[in-house]
């Protein structure tokens, strides 16, 4: 009794100590997957960290590459800041009797003296890019340095291209960052009118009237819409291409200028394509549908004809053995006349079933008339056998006791004969 107590101790310790030993495992077994997770995730982090860190040295060395190149471009001078804009009044440049005043900026003093440190005159005429948090950006020259610190004086033109546009309100948005830039005397442009009806009031005199309207910028940028007066009437065309680069000065140079056909125009031209377009998918889908039905309809001649072939053997093959000339039994020789011209003869037995007409008939084509749809017709006198009306009748009930017989055929959805 002690022995098997003792036993028994033991065993549970035994079973405790593996218990314990299961568990420890597995809460090692836990840790270790929670480590293994933690060091993931800090590797993880370190690596977005890295390649944070690789993109800004990367963005920073494009902008100093960027800096440098513009700094070449410029002859050494560089300026930028990011003034506020407020509109400049027309009536007031007007009045100053300034040329080129349509894209020209007002700048603040401190601008004017950076430039001028930097010897910017050097250069030409001082020319900018304007650029907004958009994205939309447009060039310009200066009108003077009295602006207010910290804004730039943008006039109508600019306002419109940079706002007013999408905005339509022909106001100032916000903050722009203005940027000196040396550009290259520009050799072509190429211009869209928005309506058809620039061309076609201009006429020939369109090189002129450019050339009139160029006189007021200092600057052209792809994609700038500009305003052209003609007879009292202004016409948007916008700047689509620009040689040698996507933004030149206009000033003291021979500008080689074209006219493509308006968006107005262009527009009608594409909804004439998408119509004639949608009109030759139209006739193609139909014509599509004429060949699927066409092979559709062939398919089905096709397989008739084949299911009529077939029947044609079945019925063969229910006919009895033709009866000689000299049988003792009464026998009627028929001719049959089929609508299409042919023409079949056989015998029978006048006791056979009158049916057996019929499948000699449909064995034979029928003359091409739908197995069951005709009616068998005798002249002089008339006599018609309807295969609804035979029924168990042998060939003597249905009226053909004479030695021979000719039968025509009857359509069932007519009343005249169809015969060859």
């Amino acid at each position: 009794m002690l022995g098997r107590e003792l036993e028994g101790r033991a065993n549970k310790l035994v079973r405790e100590s593996k218990e314990r030993a299961e568990k420890a495992k597995r809460q090692a077994e836990k840790e270790r997957i929670l480590r293994q997770r933690q060091e993931d995730r800090q590797k993880l982090f370190e690596e977005q960290k890295r390649m944070q860190r690789l993109a800004e040295e990367a963005a920073v060395e494009a902008e100093q590459l960027k800096h440098e190149a513009d700094l070449e471009k410029n002859n050494g001078v560089w300026w930028q800041e990011r003034l506020m804009a407020v509109p400049l009044q027309a009536g007031l440049v007007q009045q100053m009797g300034i040329k080129r005043s349509t894209d020209k900026i007002r700048l603040p003093k401190s601008a004017g003296d950076a430039l001028m440190s930097q010897d910017a005159p050097k250069n030409g005429a001082m020319l900018f890019e304007l650029s907004t948090s958009a994205g939309r950006s447009l060039h310009a020259g200066v009108l003077d340095f009295s602006a207010a610190q910290g804004t730039v004086g943008v006039p109508e033109h600019l306002i419109r291209n940079l706002w007013g546009l999408t905005t339509g309100d022909g106001q100032c948005h916000g903050h722009v960052i203005v940027t000196y830039r040396k550009l290259s005397k520009g050799t072509y442009v190429r211009f869209q009118p928005r309506s058809a009806g620039f061309q076609e009031e201009v006429g020939d005199g369109v090189e002129q009237v450019l050339q009139a309207s160029m006189f007021t910028h200092s600057t052209l940028t792809q994609g700038e819409w500009v305003q052209v007066s003609y007879a009292g009437t202004l016409h948007d065309l916008k700047v689509l291409a620009l040689k040698p680069e996507p933004a030149v000065s206009i000033i003291e140079t021979d500008l080689e200028a074209e006219v493509d056909p308006s968006v107005e125009t262009e527009d009608k031209l594409r909804a004439e394509e998408e119509l004639a377009q949608q009109r030759l998918e139209t006739m193609q889908r139909a014509e599509e549908e004429s060949i699927r039905r066409a092979m559709q309809d062939a398919n089905l001649r096709e397989q008739a004809q084949a299911d009529r072939q077939r029947m044609q053997l079945e019925k063969e093959a229910l006919l009895p053995p033709e009866p000689s000339g000299n049988a003792e039994q009464p026998t009627v020789s028929c001719l049959f006349r089929m609508p299409d011209g042919t023409r079949a003869s056989r015998r029978f037995f006048q006791s056979q079933p009158a049916q057996l007409l019929f499948d000699f008939a449909d064995a034979r084509g029928a003359g091409g008339l739908p197995f069951g749809g005709y009616r068998l017709v005798m002249q002089f006198p008339r006599r018609v056998v309807d295969p609804a009306m035979i029924q168990s009748r042998s060939i003597a009930e249905a009226g053909l006791s004479a030695g021979q017989e000719v039968l025509l055929f009857e359509r069932k959805s007519e009343d005249q004969t169809v015969s060859a």
